[in-house]
C-alpha cells in the first residue's frame, strides 16, 4: 500500500471519488511514531497503519485537505493538527473533534517545520482573501510536503496551482503561485511531497527555476 519516497517517508494514493486528480498522503516515520499529512482514506489503510504501531498524529495542510482525517483520528485516538487560518467551519463539517491548530512557530511531531504559504489574489479579487492560504511542511529530510499551491504533473513536471485542477490553467495565478513558492522554499529542499499528481525527488530546485526563467 505505501511506496517510498525517501528514507522513512512513505506515499500512498487514490482517485479523488468526485473529481478529475489523484489525492496523496503521505507517511513520516520517528522511531516508533507514525505521522500521516493529508490522508486519504483507502480500503486497509487502518490495518496497515495497525501494522506499524498505529498513527501518533495527522497534519493537515489546509482545510481542504480533511479526506480520511477524521476517521482514522477516531480510530487511533490520535490529535488532527490544522493550520491556525484554516476554515473552522470546514474542519468541523468535517466532523474532525480532536484538532490542535498550529502556525509558524509551532513545535510539530517528527521534527516538521510549518511555513504559510499565501498566494496573493489577481487584481480583480479582493485582496483581504488570499488566492491560497495554506501550510506547506519541511522534512528532517529535505523534503516539502504541499497542500495545493504546487504539485508533480503525470510526466513528473512541476505545477502551480491551479494547474492539474484547470484546464487551461489562468496563467497569472499559475505564475503568483510558484513565485510565492520560491519565495518560501528553504533553498536545500530538493523534494516536494504532492498532495495531488505525483512526487518530484532531487530536483525540486531545478525545476522551480526553469519554471519561472519561461
Amino acid at each position: 500500500m505505501f511506496s517510498p519516497v525517501q528514507p522513512k517517508v512513505w506515499r500512498w494514493e487514490t482517485p479523488d471519488p468526485e473529481d478529475h486528480w489523484v489525492m496523496i498522503g503521505h507517511l513520516l516515520q520517528e522511531g516508533d511514531h507514525v505521522v500521516l499529512v493529508d490522508p486519504p482514506m483507502v480500503p486497509k489503510l487502518t490495518e496497515a497503519l495497525m501494522v506499524l504501531g498505529g498513527v501518533s498524529a495527522i497534519i493537515l495542510t489546509t482545510h481542504d485537505h480533511t479526506r480520511g482525517a477524521r476517521y482514522v483520528s477516531e480510530m487511533f485516538s490520535c490529535p488532527v493538527y490544522v493550520p491556525v487560518q484554516a476554515n473552522a467551519e470546514r474542519i468541523d463539517q468535517a466532523g474532525i473533534k480532536n484538532t490542535l491548530l498550529y502556525d509558524e512557530t509551532t513545535l510539530l511531531p517528527a521534527g516538521l517545520k510549518a511555513y504559510r504559504c499565501q498566494v496573493e489574489p489577481p487584481m480583480w479579487q479582493d485582496a483581504s482573501h488570499p488566492y491560497l492560504d495554506e501550510m506547506m511542511l519541511v522534512t528532517l529530510t529535505g523534503a516539502v510536503a504541499c497542500g495545493d499551491i504546487v504539485m508533480g504533473s503525470a510526466d513528473g513536471r512541476l505545477w502551480g496551482c491551479p494547474e492539474g485542477f484547470n484546464n487551461p490553467a489562468d496563467l497569472q495565478k499559475v505564475f503568483a503561485s510558484l513565485n510565492t513558492f520560491k519565495r518560501i522554499l528553504p533553498p536545500s529542499v530538493d523534494t516536494l511531497l504532492s498532495a495531488h499528481g505525483i512526487d518530484i525527488v532531487g530536483d525540486l530546485q531545478s525545476q522551480l527555476q526553469q519554471r519561472l526563467a519561461n
